[in-house]
Parts: structure tokens; sequence; C-alpha cells
């Protein structure tokens, strides 16, 4: 392809001395360039870029991005002259980034991003250029997400652009305006549909939350709600009452699509606990649908609830839940089909339910109106489940299939943050939801030769529907049994298998030149006039995203039931799961053709063709699916050592990503002790639990744990030494409080103010009450709100746990100390049923040689301080600050359990070694305390340790064994044993109580 020379338009383009001119020339430019990838290639190799960016500078940016001012967005009107050339520019931009990801390396060094986002702000910038901006920036997404590890732009970049703080304002009104207007509506989908395309890092979801961006999202949303007719009944009095009316949202256009607002919403929630609650408590969703408790009529109740909130109406006379409400009969009717059943509604049901009364109720509550006792706003699991939650598993069965799979994406953020009634919401999603979602993937799951012919939304669906339901069963028993009782294993095993089907090289086809290519070689060429390289092929990249997803839910249900992984083992995936823990995949290979070496004659280039190179997230989820099926002892571990899954597994703990060095040191628990000891696996998960990464910390020492439970008193003394036994005791013994402390009164000495806050916690924070409404993002009182205060208590609750830095590094220090503990508990090791003379000996040798590294005093000292309650002084301030009181803190269950287990090891091996834990008079001061504790296991370890104690051997043992009996009398143990015996709720704490109880007996009388 010759380049030309000196084009009319170019030479207009640059001679324009006129608006009218500039956008004459930018017009034909464009009708020469729609459609025509070869021409997109020709005027870029011409520097046409550089023009058409520098006629976006005239955009002004908005004055003031904190929202502090009182501009609206611009409304619809005729274009200035220089409007109208900034629209065309904007236009000709995104018909380039529709070139595909060879464009963005011109499109970057013209930068054109910078000039795109002057233009998205509505309160400068007219409705039409917005617009135009907007579709610019997502074809460029769209163009990025197939970009090579080479372009200057990928969606992480682009994602921290246009989500900076100075941008999220003008997204807040775009998803804000109210106006039916065509132009301005239009606004809204291009917006979220941006959020939906980019807002895949914690970061930027949590940027979007704390912005308002998430709130004007949820009132879009819920104003899809009021259009349709699904109001809870009676809402707008709790509205009232509650100071939720301003956040009541007007009915939602008839044009506004729900599906990029539900993308938008999942993309922002993510797998954050504190961004599912802000949701669920957002203003709008609030007023909507209010938290209602349905009671049966009462003349006490009554009286109560008019005062409250008078002229609701009255109840029926029987109790009601909201599922009852939205589920009436169509669902009833859906129960009653087959669990594929769609339980869709038709258009005509759907159009007789919308009302466009603000506040009427349709069919979907067609119960009497309920009669509230107080809307409980703080999303209590334990109280009243929000309406919400129903309404979504609602859109699940009365939407198309990827509306349903949006809901039920939002479904399941909300199961895994906590929110709704466990037991009706388990129940629900398991007849309503889970089959749904696996009939899905089984009807968009098709053969090799039909995927090329898959649309995009099709893609998608495969794409992210193994992950919702991953999502969705993960640690629920019932929910397993659902997905597997609807043939998941089979759904999922074959679309893993279609995951590894080759994709043919669909390279770019050059196009046809009378002249030699080298006539393209510039001297003066630069990068604006420079093609990137090409984009990955989408139809790959696609494979590669459903491996991930499969894995996902593949591990999901591996991980409940020994059914389930061996029904997987029968449908053979073992070799894709092979494959898919390695970087450069190649055709999966049954046991037989692995060891048949004759066969494998390919060269690694074709053997690996059209399988892609697998990313992170692919082997991750490998990795998990490895750890999920080793927990089986039987013919699953065995199928996995046939295929050989140790060593890959093993190399990957030294890979350059700590987050798959993460991935499978969690994996190598339960994998062959033996190869792996031979090739050097205890060195490595030692350096690992000196990382500091706290979770491969945390993983190295769970391995480490299992390790020294299956090998012998040699290598776990060599694993003490390599491992160190300082460093041991400095991870059981670290305390994130007192460090913290520390570090506050060494500032305080120094001279430093220390009037704010060391720890930083985000929970000081003010909660924004924050909705949408006319175009901006506006802010509620909720000082005068009883039910909002509770709400923001509960949120900031949730806030804490999640997003506090030393709260979570102090429960990160936690975990590891509890490992740390169960360490030294495996590393001493307990004697087996009749084996005893052999296992007993290596228990004390083992006793033994922890005494001599760590010291007898030390070591019983340590355990000691495990169990003892920790006061936390506040360091000196000039003047009191609130919630910096002194604090105790007392000892985790999980601590105190591992600590006892220890001593447990201890009792059972040699009658010295029981001497030596019956005389440690303090510790077991502190351990009686334990015997009330609350947590079952706690009370089960410690008649454990009481039996142990009591044990007698030989008749040789019976004077110090009926000593140790008299002094557990003394510390009041035969009291608070014969106590648990008696009272005890838990059978298994009542039956070990008793053989306590026995033991002390006979060895006193």
């Amino acid at each position: 392809m010759a380049r030309p020379q000196s084009p009319p338009i170019l030479s207009q383009l640059r001679s324009a001395r006129t608006l009218p001119e500039q956008a004459a020339a930018l017009r034909a430019l464009k009708n020469e360039i729609v459609g025509h990838i070869q021409k997109k290639e020709q005027w870029i190799s011409l520097g046409v870029l550089d023009p058409i960016v520098r006629t976006l500078a005239t955009a002004r940016s908005p004055a003031k991005p904190n929202g502090k001012d009182a501009r609206f967005p611009l409304v619809q009107r005729h274009l200035s002259e220089e409007e109208s050339v900034r629209l065309q520019a904007l236009q000709l931009v995104a018909c380039f980034a529709n070139g595909g990801p060879a464009f963005l390396a011109p499109l970057h060094a013209a930068r054109a991003l910078p000039a795109l986002l002057a233009n998205i702000s509505p309160f400068t910038n007219a409705p039409h250029l917005v617009v135009a901006a907007l579709r610019a920036l997502t074809d460029i997404a769209d163009a990025s997400a197939l970009a090579p590890t080479s372009s200057p732009l990928d969606l992480e970049s682009l994602a921290d652009a246009i989500f900076s703080t100075q941008h999220l304002e003008s997204f807040g009104a775009m998803l804000s305006i109210s106006s039916t207007n065509h132009i301005l509506q239009s606004q809204v989908p291009l917006a979220a549909g941006l959020i939906s395309r980019l807002c895949r890092e914690d970061r930027h979801q949590h940027a979007l939350a704390t912005a308002g961006i998430l709130d004007a999202l949820s009132t879009r949303l819920a104003s899809v709600a009021v259009a349709r007719g699904h109001v809870v009944p009676g809402a707008d009095m709790v509205a009232h009452a509650e100071g939720l009316f301003e956040a009541f949202p007007e009915p939602a256009p008839k044009s506004l699509k729900l599906r990029p607002i539900l993308e938008a919403i999942a993309a922002i929630l993510g797998d954050s606990k504190y961004r599912t609650h802000r949701l669920i408590n957002s203003p709008s969703i609030l007023a909507v649908f209010p938290p209602i408790k349905f009671e049966p009529t009462g003349e006490t109740s009554e009286s109560k609830q008019d005062q409250e909130y008078p002229g609701l109406g009255n109840p029926r006379h029987q109790p009601l839940t909201a599922m009852e409400y939205i589920l009436p009969i169509n669902m009833s009717r859906a129960l009653s089909t087959s669990p594929y059943g769609s339980g869709v509604v038709s258009d005509s049901q759907s159009s007789s339910r919308s009302s466009l009364s603000k506040f009427s109720s349709s069919a979907i509550w067609d119960s009497p109106r309920p009669q509230p006792t107080g809307a409980n706003l703080d999303g209590d699991s334990e109280e009243v489940e929000s309406p919400f939650v129903p309404w979504l598993v609602y859109l699940v069965r009365s939407s198309d299939e990827y509306e349903r799979l949006l809901a039920s994406s939002i479904l399941a953020a909300l199961i895994k943050g906590g929110v709704g009634s466990k037991s009706l919401r388990e129940t629900t999603l398991g007849l309503l939801v889970v089959p749904l979602l696996v009939d899905m993937i089984a009807k968009n799951d098709k053969d090799a030769s039909d995927v090329d012919e898959l649309d995009t939304t099709k893609r998608t669906i495969l794409e992210q529907a193994p992950v919702v339901l991953a999502r969705m069963v993960v640690d629920s028993d019932y929910l397993q049994k659902s997905a597997y009782d609807c043939d998941a294993v089979k759904v999922l095993s074959k679309l893993l298998k279609h995951a590894y089907t080759p994709v043919q090289d669909t390279a770019q086809p050059r196009y046809w030149s009378p002249l030699p290519d080298t006539e393209m070689d510039l001297e003066n060429s630069t990068p604006l006039t420079q093609l990137g390289e090409d984009g990955q092929n989408s139809l790959l990249i696609h494979r590669l995203k459903v491996r991930e997803g499969t894995l996902k839910a593949i591990a999901g249900l591996a991980g409940g039931n020994e059914d389930y992984r061996k029904a997987f083992l029968a449908e053979e995936i073992v070799s894709y799961v092979v494959e898919s823990l390695s970087e450069f995949p190649r055709k999966p290979k049954t046991i037989k053709e692995r060891t048949d070496k004759a066969s494998d004659h390919t060269t690694r280039q074709s053997a690996t063709a059209g399988y892609g190179a697998n990313p992170a997230g692919v082997i991750i989820a490998g990795c998990h699916v490895v750890r999920m099926l080793s927990r089986s002892v039987s013919t699953l571990r065995t199928a996995l050592v046939d295929h050989g899954v140790a060593l890959p597994v093993f190399r990957f703990m030294k890979h350059p990503d700590v987050n798959i060095q993460i991935a499978a040191t969690a994996t190598i628990i339960n994998l062959v002790v033996e190869l792996l000891t031979e090739n050097g696996v205890m060195k490595v998960l030692c350096e690992h639990a000196h990382s500091d990464n706290p979770a491969l910390r945390l993983n190295a020492l769970w391995a480490l744990k299992h390790f020294v439970d299956a090998v012998g008193p040699e290598l776990k003394k060599a694993c003490l030494e390599e491992l160190e036994t300082e460093y041991l005791v400095q991870l059981i013994c670290n305390d994130t409080e007192d460090s913290t402390l520390n570090v506050a009164q060494e500032r305080d000495s120094s001279g430093i103010d220390m009037d704010d806050d060391v720890e930083m916690e985000p929970s000081d924070m003010p909660h924004r009450w924050l909705y949408a409404s006319n175009g901006l993002v506006r802010e509620l009182d909720s000082s005068q709100s009883t039910k909002l205060r509770q709400a923001e208590d509960k949120l900031a609750a949730v806030r804490e746990s999640e997003l506090n830095p030393v709260r979570r590094a102090r429960n990160d220090v936690l975990a590891i100390q509890e490992q740390g503990l169960n360490f030294i508990q495996n590393l001493i090791g307990r004697p087996e049923a009749g084996l005893a003379s052999e296992t007993t000996s290596e228990t004390a040798e083992m006793v033994d040689h922890l005494f001599s590294e760590l010291g007898q005093d030390r070591m019983f000292e340590i355990l000691s301080s495990k169990l003892r309650a920790k006061v936390l002084h506040p360091f000196s301030r000039r003047t009191p600050v609130a919630g910096r009181e002194t604090r105790v803190l007392h000892p985790q269950a999980k601590i105190i359990m591992a600590v006892i287990y220890i001593l447990v090891h201890m009792a059972a091996s040699i009658p010295r070694h029981r001497q030596l834990v019956i005389a440690q008079t303090e510790l077991l001061k502190l351990l009686a305390q334990q015997a009330s504790s609350k947590d079952r296991e706690v009370r089960v370890a410690l008649c454990h340790l009481i039996i142990n104690l009591t044990w007698q051997e030989d008749d040789g043992e019976a004077q110090s064994c009926a000593q140790r009996a008299h002094e557990l009398r003394k510390l009041g143990f035969h009291t608070k044993m014969e106590t648990l015996k008696h009272q005890d709720g838990d059978l298994d704490v009542r039956e070990r109580a008793k053989t306590a109880v026995w033991q002390i007996q006979q060895a006193t009388y």
C-alpha cells in the first residue's frame, strides 16, 4: 500500500482558516474512513491524528471537581460552530479507535485520551459532545481489552485516567440525569458501560463507591423498580418517617435499559463485603425497598404500628416474609415446573404491572398492604431481610438471559457479603437461581465448530456464568448439592474441554498494493504515524476467560463433597486441569498418552499452537482445583499423582508473580510429600515463611504444619532449623496492637503531634448518604433519622473490618500465630493407637528437642502469654480522644485451642512430660478459665487435656497419676468437668467430660 502524496482533505484540514472550513474538512475525512480499515491505516501514516486532537484542545475541564458548587449539567441546545468542529473531531477519534488495538499506539502518541477526557464533563460541554466523547472512550476500552502487552494503553491504565478524582463528579452527574431527552439519557448507558468495562481493580471500585457513583447507579436501579410498579407497599410512608423521601426516585424513562446499570453495579461490588452493604443501604434502595417486618394483627401491635406509621392499612392475619410478597403466583408456577424452567414473565404481564404512579404497588406485591413495625435498615440477617434481595431473585426469573446473569451476579455478591436471611436465601437460590445458572451455561456452550458464531453476549455468558455460580455455591452445602443435582458436574466438565479446543490463527490479512512495501518505510516516521501491534485473537481471549471461570466453578463445587470430586474424575477432567498448570498449555493428554513417548514427536511450537498462553488467573484457578480435588484420600489423589501435578505446582512456588506463589503454596499441602521432599519443598516453604507478604507467609506455615505431620523426627528437626527457632517464636509472639502502640509512643516522645489517629482508620470518616437527582449526586441529612444512624453504625463496622489496614494486619498476625502454634503441635506429633512404643518415643524425642531449642520455662511462658488478656493503654495525649480509651483484648478461641492441643500432645508423651505439664500451675489456672468458653472446640480440647493428664500407662505410674489428679482437683478441674458432663449442650463435650471425670476419680480413689 503506497503512501499518497498530500491528499486534498489533509491540506484543507491543515490550511483551514475558519471553523466552517475546519468542520467541512473533518466531515469529509470521516466520510472517507468510516468502515474502511485500510484507509484508516493510510491516514494514520499521513499523521492526520495530530490536527484532529489539537482541535479538541478548546474543551474546558470542570472548574470544581469536588462537587461543592451549584453547577448543573448543560441542557441540549444547538451547537456553536466551535462545538460542531469538536463533535466532528470526537467522532473521528472514535472511528480510528474502532479500528482495533493497532490504533492505540498512535492515539496514545497524539494524546487523544486527555483530549477526550476534557470533553466528558456535562457541566462544561454540550450533551452531544459528552456522548461523542463517551463513545470514543468506549471504543478505546474495547480495543484495550484485546491489546497486546506492548500496547501503551491497557484496561488498567485507561481506568486510572478515567476514574481519577477530577472526572468522578462527571460520571455522577451523567448517571443522575432524570430528563427524558434522548441525547441526555444516552449518556447513562455509555457511562455505565465504561464502568463495567474498566472497573476491575479494588482501588477503582472503592473510589467509585466513595464518590457516590454506586449510589447514583442504585438510584437508577430503584427508579426502574418504581417505573415497573415494584415498590413495596407503604414504602412512601416509611420513607417520609425515616427521612428518606428525598431519595425516592422518579420512575425511570421507558428508554432506560436495565442491562448497563446492572453491569456497572456488579463491576463496582467486586468481592467487597463493605460495598455490598453500601448498596443495600443506599438511600434510594432503602426508600423503595424498606425492610418491613410483617406480623399478625393484634390490638397491641396495631396500636404501636399506627403510632409509628399511621394510615398504612392492616396486614393479613398470618406473618409474611418479603419473599412471599415478591414471588406470588408466577413464582409458584415456576416452582412447580422443571428446575430448568425459565420462569419468564410475558411482555403483557410485565406491562400490566408497570404503573405510572410513583408509589403504586403492582401484581408483584398482590397481597394486602403490609403494616411495618419499623424498618430495620441495618441489613441484619437475624432480623428483617431487605425486599431488594427477593426482587433480584424476581429479576433472575423474569429477565432475558444476560440480565438474568447480571442479577445473579449481584445476588452472589450480596450472599458473599452476608446480606439477607440465610434460611430463606439458600432455599430460594437453590430452587430458583442455581438451576437457571447451570442451564444457562449448558444452553450457550456450543461445540467448537459453532463457537465462532457466538455473539458477544453469549460469549460473556460463558465467561461469567461459571464465576457467578462459583461465588454462589462456595461454602454452602445446600447450594452445592443443588448445582450437583442439576448436572453441574457434566456441564462444567464439558465447558472446560471446549475451552481447550485449539483456535485457528486468524492474523490480519495483508492488503494488496501495486507498489513495494518499502515505500512505507519513511525516514521521518514518528509514533504518531505508526500503527502498533495487532491485537490478540478475540476467540482465544474468550477461551482463556472460560478456562478461568470454569476452573473456579469446578473448585467451588469439588470442595464440598467426596461424591462431587469422584464425579469430576469420572468426567476425565484431570488432564485439562493439568494443562491449566502450564503457562504454555498443549493438547490435554490421557495418562497413556503421557507415558507413550513414541507418539510424542511433535515440536513444542506445534504442540502449543492454538492453545494460547494461560494468564495468572487460569494458573491460580487450576491450583485451586488441584487443592480441592486432592482433599480426597482415595482414587482422586492417585489420579492426580498419575498425571504428575505435584512438580508443576512446586515450580509455581518460585514464580515471579506473588499471587501464583500464594496459590501454589496453598495447593502443595495435600500433594505427595516424598516426591516434593526430594525436590527441596521444605527449603522453599521455609523461605516463603520469611516473606513480607502475609498471605504467602500464612500459606507457607500452613503447608509446613502439614509437612512436619507427615515426616519423621530427623526431617522435623531439619525443618525447625531451616525455619529458625527464634523466627518461629517471633511469629507466635508478634502482637500488632503492641507494635502499633509502640510506634505511636515513639512518635509522641519525639515531639510529633499525635492528635491524628495513628491507625488512620477508615471508619473515622463520616458516612455520606448519597442519592442521584436531576443531574446531581446529593446528600441526605441523617441526623434526624434513627434508622439511618443504625445503618451508619453497621456500615462503619463493616468498613472498619474490611478497610482498616491495622485491623487487617491484626487478623493476618492472629492467623499466622495460630499456624505457628499448630506447627509446634504437629512437630511434637501424637502417639497412635497400637503403636505406642514407637510413636511415643518419637513424641518424647520431639518434646525434648523443643525444650532444648526454646528452653523449657520459655516454652511454657510463651503458651501462657497466649492465654492472657491484653490491656491496651492509649498513648499519652494532651486531650482525650473518643474511642482511644483503655481496651482489653481477650485471646481468640483458635489461639486458645492451638495452645491446649500442644499441651495435649505433650501429655500424650511419657510420664515425665505429663509431670512437667501438671507443674505449670499458672498455665493451668489460665486454662481452667476456658471451661466455660462459648466455643465447643475449646471445651473439647480441654477435656482431651484432662484425659491425657490423668492417663496411667502402668502400675508404676499410679502414684504420679494420683498426684496429678489431686492437683487438678485443687485447681477446680474436677468440678468444671462435672459441670460439662451434666450441663453442656454438646454431646461430644459431655462424653469426653464423662471420661475425664471418671479418670480423675479413679486416680484419686
